[in-house]
């Protein structure tokens, strides 16, 4: 298996700094996180870019944000209400676009 010295996904996924905008989910249980997300499906903002940020994992082997919150964002995807939904190379964030 190769080695790399620097993480290969950081140069074809987005950063913090390519959004216009920021939703932070961190700290919120998940039930309230994902109604945010279901609220911001629910009112797309046209041609915008839109970090969503999560707690990262811990030692503590709970599950988090990442897979739940990346299904829907897919299914939203799939619908034609996001452009692009691709994760940060940190893996506690999600880069989305909506559709113009």
């Amino acid at each position: 298996m190769p080695y790399f010295d620097e993480n290969p996904l950081e140069k074809i996924v987005f950063q913090a700094g390519d959004a216009d905008a920021l939703l932070d989910l961190r700290g919120m249980p998940a039930k309230e996180a994902m109604q945010a997300v279901e609220t911001l499906l629910s009112e797309p903002i046209s041609g915008k870019s839109l970090l969503i940020r999560f707690d990262g994992a811990t030692d503590d082997g709970r599950e988090t944000l990442f897979q739940p919150l990346g299904r829907r964002l897919l299914e939203a995807r799939r619908e034609g209400l996001l452009g692009r939904c691709l994760p940060t190379a940190d893996g506690a964030s999600y880069f989305i676009s909506f559709v113009d």
